[in-house]
């Protein structure tokens, strides 16, 4: 070993000090400077009997220990000094309605199955991983008949800065009389003369009267 690779090499010390502090983001970048033949990049990695491959939308215990929704964007595997296999993982998160910062009343608008997808990214230790997830855009999702529990659906990504979604909600397709987008979670009824979806509580109107209407017009087709 010639004095360069001695003076490159990442002692045990180094590598569990940062595995302890959870700094895997610093040990990716370290071993991509100075040894770079210790840590390979892989498209997929296998978790117990199931394989998650890099862009698969998953849900992650983060290291506080609770679970968000995030993208696979990476995945890198490092032999440290003793020959031990340290799999990594970098992770985009998706943020969720309670992360807004809206005003109260858009927040009707917003499903608890919506996610918005932003630039944080962070690296984790790959066990974390917990299951595979599917995000579907706001159409998919509201034409399915059953809600599952790992199924989610995303129409903006979030703005770190303000904490809006982007594009802003005054953006998006509206309906109703109050011109709100559409909550999947929500109970609506469509116009059968305009086709429009309203709201149950925007037209005076409750669950159980649905299966009494053979024909619904809106306010507006009423007149």
């Amino acid at each position: 070993m010639s004095e360069e690779e001695k003076a490159n090499q990442i002692g045990s010390n180094t590598v569990n000090e940062l595995v302890k502090n959870d700094k895997y983001g610093h040990l990716i970048q370290l071993y991509l400077k100075k040894d770079p033949t210790r840590i390979k990049k892989y498209n997929s990695i296998q978790k117990g009997n199931k394989i998650y491959h890099v862009n698969q939308d998953v849900a992650v215990c983060a290291l506080n220990d609770d679970i968000y929704s995030a993208k696979l964007i990476k995945i890198y595997c490092i032999k440290d000094p003793s020959d031990t296999f340290i799999p990594i993982i970098q992770v985009q998160w998706y943020y969720s309605k309670q992360d807004l910062k809206i005003d109260q009343k858009l927040l009707k608008c917003i499903s608890d199955k919506e996610l918005f997808f932003s630039t944080h990214s962070e690296y984790l230790p790959a066990n974390k991983i917990q299951v595979g997830i599917k995000v579907l855009t706001f159409e998919e999702y509201s034409d399915l008949e059953f809600e599952e529990e790992t199924i989610f659906f995303s129409r903006a990504a979030i703005d770190l800065d303000s904490m809006e979604p982007r594009p802003n909600i005054k953006l998006w397709k509206k309906s109703c009389v109050c011109q709100l987008p559409q909550n999947p979670d929500l109970q609506m009824i469509q116009c059968d003369e305009c086709d429009n979806w309203y709201h149950l509580d925007c037209v005076e109107l409750q669950d159980q009267d649905i299966t009494k209407i053979d024909k619904y017009l809106c306010p507006r087709c009423n007149k």
